[in-house]
């Protein structure tokens, strides 16, 4: 089975070293590498060209957001698995992709997921999302796993779809309803370790993103006709802050 793992980067230089050994060290190796640049400034560029000879595809140019990035990826991707790897994440361990080709052979599903940590730019573990398997009543309360540690097989985005830029910071949550929730595709949770992450993503970023974020967080739950969208869009963040205890 073919993995198909993106990378999309924009002036990440200190970071984007880390990332690609993290996908490159990995025991498993029927793995597809892109990286898709948004034209960056700062030297990113010259580190991802150090690896190129391992690097199926890599793309800069500018783009329309890091969604838009990703969609690249996907068109790009040949592999019956896509997974993504952002520019200030690493896999876990070793064994991240060799997992998740494992757990779909043995389960047939169409998506498997894992847990994430996230850690500050000291290296201290600040908050732990730990996911569950995936049951509509959670989705009807605003959950979903971590989309980092999400690896979807491709068919089921030649079928439903690729990220919808119109939900703008929100279009990893959108993507998951229409999946997980109107297709019900099958899914299955390995309760492991997928990702470590860095703090402050685009969507924590100021008050702004966040009021923004969960904007667009309703939009997705009525367009997936959420029973009690309003509910759900209070709780939503409501279970974040579980996760720094």
């Amino acid at each position: 089975m073919k993995v198909s793992v993106i990378t999309v980067c924009y002036n990440a230089v200190s970071t984007i070293e880390a990332t690609i050994l993290s996908l490159l060290n990995q025991d498993y190796e029927n793995l597809e590498y892109l990286v898709i640049d948004g034209g960056s400034t700062d030297g990113t560029i010259d580190v991802v060209k150090r690896f190129l000879p391992r690097i199926a595809h890599f793309i800069s140019e500018p783009d329309q957001g890091i969604y838009d990035a990703i969609n690249k990826g996907i068109a790009l991707a040949s592999g019956e698995v896509i997974g993504l790897l952002h520019a200030n994440d690493c896999l876990a361990s070793a064994n991240v992709i060799s997992t998740v080709v494992q757990t779909l052979h043995r389960t047939k599903a169409d998506a498997v997921y894992g847990n994430l940590n996230f850690y500050s730019e000291k290296g201290c573990l600040i908050r732990k999302w730990k996911s569950a398997s995936c049951r509509r009543l959670l989705l009807e309360m605003g959950w979903m796993p971590p989309h980092p540690t999400v690896y979807i097989k491709k068919n089921i985005f030649l079928n439903y779809g690729n990220f919808r830029l119109d939900f703008a910071t929100a279009a990893d949550y959108e993507l998951i309803l229409r999946f997980f929730y109107r297709h019900k595709i099958k899914t299955t949770y390995v309760d492991k370790i997928f990702v470590k992450m860095l703090t402050g993503g685009i969507s924590n970023k100021n008050i702004f993103n966040h009021v923004s974020g969960n904007i667009n967080d309703l939009k997705a739950m009525k367009l997936h006709r959420l029973h009690a969208p309003f509910i759900a869009v209070f709780l939503k963040p409501m279970q974040k802050l579980l996760q720094y205890f």
